[in-house]
């Protein structure tokens, strides 16, 4: 897509962890995590990542199905979402959680979640 856009430097890109877990990329791990780096560095550079759909994935690894689960609870797990938070070639990155909405206070719980894995403890 990008290749055949004329104003290349008006593109930017979206991560969303979720789905790239249900496409095949083991964020719960070291080795899937620097696999979707070296693809995004390969494919679009980091520069052009603008933002960070931040979703746990209830699906299966390669599952192809995007289930979105709070951030901690789903497949990818704190462990994932800790190499993510403190990689810094995302440290500038704006980050949305994109959650289950289940209730009332599931927005506040899976940003607290965040910022317990970002702090070095285990999310809820």
């Amino acid at each position: 897509i990008i290749a055949k856009v004329e104003r290349k430097d008006r593109v930017g890109v979206c991560l969303d962890t979720c789905h790239a877990y249900a496409a095949g990329f083991d964020l719960a791990t070291k080795e899937g995590f620097d696999r979707l780096a070296g693809q995004i560095e390969e494919q679009v550079g980091f520069a052009r990542v603008e933002l960070v759909h931040l979703n746990d994935c209830k699906s299966a690894l390669a599952s192809h199905h995007d289930v979105h689960e709070h951030i901690g609870k789903g497949n990818i797990g704190s462990a994932g979402f800790k190499m993510l938070l403190k990689d810094p070639r995302f440290s500038e990155k704006a980050f949305i959680l994109e959650t289950p909405k289940d209730s009332e206070g599931a927005d506040r719980r899976n940003l607290a979640a965040v910022k317990r894995i970002f702090a070095g403890r285990k999310a809820g």
